[in-house]
């Protein structure tokens, strides 16, 4: 048996149906990506602009997806996607990830571009998506 992996946009889907949560996705996707070694296979993982959504909650994840595809394309040679820096994916407020106040420069300090463009804090890549 062979395996497949999930478009990005496929598993966005599921999340927005709630049948997924947004970490069980972006915890796939980085599995999938550590997975799909060549580039142009990476690439039909993201490809596809996901879904946005009136939900509050579940827009600032697909903002927060849009900064890992950002991050992770760069870093890995891959073609970034437009759809990332689509205006939608920019956060109207800050998002801080550790609500404690006193991280809150750290958080400033840290957070990679990607994810600062959003509008989204949560320290280093580390703390963000962990080890890919």
């Amino acid at each position: 048996m062979t395996y497949i992996p999930t478009t990005l946009a496929q598993a966005w889907t599921d999340a927005l149906a709630g049948h997924a949560s947004p970490r069980i996705v972006l915890g796939n996707f980085l599995d999938d990506w550590r997975r799909v070694s060549q580039p142009e296979n990476r690439h039909r993982l993201i490809r596809d602009p996901i879904a946005d959504t009136d939900d509050e909650e579940l827009h600032r994840w697909g903002a927060f997806l849009a900064a890992t595809v950002e991050y992770l394309t760069v870093r890995d040679g891959v073609p970034t996607p437009p759809w990332v820096f689509e205006d939608r994916w920019v956060l109207p407020e800050p998002w801080f990830l550790l609500s404690y106040w006193k991280m809150r420069a750290w958080q400033l300090a840290a957070t990679p571009p990607p994810w600062k463009r959003r509008r989204i804090f949560g320290g280093d890549e580390r703390m963000l998506i962990g080890r890919v």
